[in-house]
């Protein structure tokens, strides 16, 4: 048994999964900050009752399609952010459920050694070669109960996976589309900047 019953590598999920959580608190950051500099902006440019009778009716709605665009970029990178800390939550219950798959096959492992048995990728066997007639039964008696313990260990981290899969899969289809939101809201003209009075 050289080769282990349970793959993958627990502590380096851990490690993505905080990762991707952090960067997500970055994001966050961000959004917030362009929502704090946007107030402020809109503050001091006042209501723009004036712009009509100054600069035609082009650019208030220069500034109105601007500000849409604005605030679907905003809700594309806040989305991100949410469906990335959601990523890294699942790759951390992932870890989580991994390192107790590897501790269920660990003992597996154990069991099967200690009943004398062999174990070929997931199935529990007989060793080949000579042994006593009671020895044989002992072996044969054991097989079942050992071949459960590793169906557990296997059949837990397979549940993790899927679940993890399904996760991903979803949060895929997200990301693709916040993707798509916010080139949709880059492709807005932006407004003309208006020259000051001399």
């Amino acid at each position: 048994m050289a080769e282990s019953l349970v793959h993958g590598d627990h502590v380096s999920c851990s490690r993505v999964g905080g990762a991707m959580r952090r960067e997500s608190a970055r994001l966050r950051q961000n959004a917030q900050s362009l929502v704090d500099a946007f107030s402020e902006i809109s503050s001091s440019q006042g209501h723009g009752a004036e712009a009509p009778q100054e600069h035609g009716a082009e650019a208030p709605l220069a500034i109105i399609d601007a500000t849409a665009s604005f605030a679907r970029t905003l809700r594309a990178l806040e989305a991100t952010a949410e469906d990335l800390d959601r990523a890294g939550a699942a790759l951390q219950r992932y870890a989580t459920d991994l390192a107790e798959g590897h501790e269920l096959g660990r003992r597996a492992e154990q069991r099967v050694v200690g009943a004398g048995l062999l174990l070929e990728g997931t199935r529990v066997s007989e060793p080949w070669g000579p042994a006593s007639a009671q020895e044989a039964e002992r072996r044969r008696a054991q097989m079942p109960e050992v071949q459960s313990r590793v169906d557990l260990a296997t059949a837990h981290v397979g549940r993790a996976r899927g679940r993890l899969q399904r996760e991903m899969t979803r949060l895929t289809e997200g990301f693709s589309a916040h993707s798509r939101d916010a080139q949709s809201a880059r492709q807005a003209p932006l407004p003309q900047r208006r020259s000051r009075p001399t």
